[in-house]
């Protein structure tokens, strides 16, 4: 029996992916699908072009006899620009919109099989999903830097440089439903608290996770504060160089798992440390005219320590798992079957709401991330302009669960009455529905009562990639200008500028438009 089951939950693998009228996946359009968690790259950290535009060292030095101190204000906002690509990241399938129905037998082609989102109508509903995620950011910018113990006639010394943003993020889904066979009045004969549409099902009060919001959501936070000690080595023209070793103080929000792409600000609580080095040289001047173009390097690196958080994973090759029907024990499959005795509707539809059981506390290890940045910088007459090019790395998220996997769910079949159902998907594919037999006609599926152990999901079967953030490669192109006053007690300085980051064949990163204005003051 068990062996033809494992032969069995085989076979169920591949009819998911065969039969399951899904898409050919393009892996030139996209890289991941059914994601339930993003990690975006907070703005005005280390290395961001908001954050180093035309912040050279050369306004460091520029008062006289000052304090060798300088601060900058940054008024900053960005947006993102690919709503499909971030709906193929959290859409299973590969797929922006989701055909669902409630009628297993419907001769239409569907997605989701809507009984497993509680979806119990009088007449049977059949409608269309969607997503087109979004995310703007607003924010205010605040960055310290003092130079101590310097020695003017090396052209050396060491510096203290503090930086963090006041951030208010914002997320929208974007989600729309469209009926197509209007399924009435939720059936509440069928099952204890059912719902009429998706729309009620993805904010129902059974799930505690993986709601999706029909409105946006915002979060205003301090974001991580950012703590650096280094060195300068040269202070001279034509070149200049420094180095850094820091830390990284988490001030903003973790991951409550509570809603699908919940904002956050910062690096989701995690703490870190960081280190890089600068490097500028001029390759042009015009001392009587006051010109001069130089080329800059930044490159910066830093590593993000475990943290626990909660995240919602599915099972191995079956997108979308996580919110499937479930028995959450065996004695909820015997509950189920005993009510079907007196009341078989009710017994049949009797479940847990997977969102709530594939839901963990899980360690969550970012590692490391590295920005490259490469500017060419033109000075003239209180003229600075500076156009250039950032490069960021990040390797995939590490998840582990933060408590063993306590055995006792299995899938729900979907007739109910106590029995189980390994190899069934989210589609509702009428091959993985059906009852199945092996050679002796003994039945197979369902899994019967009295062999429930047989179907109890083992923590081997738990996808947690589907809850990493994928490791990632952008780009981002940038240009800014100003105008300063040097003549001045407090040389001040003025700027403007933008950029666009995006990333070729790479739909976990987010592509977006950020502006930025600053202020910045010389003591």
């Amino acid at each position: 029996m068990t062996r033809s089951i494992s032969i069995l939950l085989i076979l169920g693998m591949i009819s998911s992916t065969a039969l399951a009228k899904k898409p050919c996946i393009d892996s030139c359009n996209f890289r991941a699908t059914s994601k339930s968690f993003l990690s975006i790259h907070p703005p005005f950290q280390s290395n961001s072009p908001e954050m180093i535009s035309v912040f050279r060292d050369n306004r460091i030095h520029i008062r006289e006899d000052g304090k060798l101190g300088t601060a900058q204000f940054v008024l900053f906002g960005s947006k993102t620009t690919n709503e499909k690509n971030l709906a193929h990241y959290f859409f299973p399938f590969g797929k922006t919109s989701l055909i669902v129905s409630e009628n297993i037998e419907d001769p239409e082609d569907f997605d989701l099989l809507v009984q497993h989102f509680n979806v119990f109508t009088q007449k049977g509903l059949r409608s269309k999903i969607s997503i087109e995620p979004q995310q703007s950011v607003i924010g205010v910018g605040f960055n310290y830097y003092q130079i101590f113990k310097h020695n003017k006639e090396k052209g050396r010394s060491f510096f203290f440089s503090l930086s963090t943003p006041l951030i208010r993020v914002k997320n929208d889904l974007n989600f729309k439903e469209k009926i197509i066979t209007d399924g009435g009045q939720a059936d509440k004969d069928a099952d204890k608290n059912p719902v009429a549409t998706m729309t009620e099902a993805f904010n129902q009060k059974e799930w505690e996770f993986g709601k999706i919001k029909t409105e946006s959501m915002t979060k205003t936070h301090l974001a991580d504060i950012e703590v650096k000690l280094g060195y300068e080595w040269l202070q001279y023209d034509p070149c200049h160089m420094k180095s850094y070793f820091g830390i990284i103080i988490p001030t903003g929000n973790r991951p409550e798992g509570e809603f699908v792409f919940e904002p956050i600000v910062g690096n989701n609580k995690h703490a870190g440390i960081m280190f890089g080095s600068t490097f500028g040289i001029q390759i042009w001047n015009d001392e009587e005219k006051d010109k001069h173009l130089c080329i800059e390097y930044n490159t910066h690196s830093q590593y993000l320590f475990k943290k626990e958080q909660i995240r919602s994973f599915d099972l191995k090759n079956k997108p979308w798992s996580r919110y499937m029907e479930v028995y959450a024990n065996e004695n909820q499959a015997r509950q189920a079957a005993a009510l079907f005795v007196n009341d078989p509707l009710k017994g049949s539809n009797l479940a847990t709401p997977g969102i709530n059981v594939f839901t963990q506390k899980v360690n969550v290890s970012p590692g490391f991330s590295s920005r490259l940045n490469a500017a060419l910088v033109y000075r003239s007459n209180g003229f600075d302009g500076e156009i250039g090019y950032n490069f960021f790395a990040r390797q995939s998220e590490c998840i582990k669960l933060a408590c063993p996997w306590k055995e006792g769910p299995a899938l729900k079949y979907i007739l109910g009455e106590g029995q189980t159902n390994p190899i069934r998907d989210i589609t509702g594919n009428q091959f993985l529905e059906s009852e199945a037999q092996d050679r002796d006609g003994n039945l197979l599926i369902p899994v019967s009562l009295a062999n429930f152990k047989q179907s109890i999901i083992k923590e081997s079967d738990l996808d947690l990639q589907s809850a990493e953030t994928p490791c990632m490669l952008t780009h981002t192109v940038y240009g800014a200008f100003g105008y300063r006053v040097d003549n001045h007690k407090y040389p001040a300085f003025l700027s403007c500028g933008g950029s666009y980051t995006f990333s070729r064949n790479n739909n976990a990163v987010p592509r977006k438009w950020t502006i930025w204005s600053k202020f910045r003051l010389s003591f």
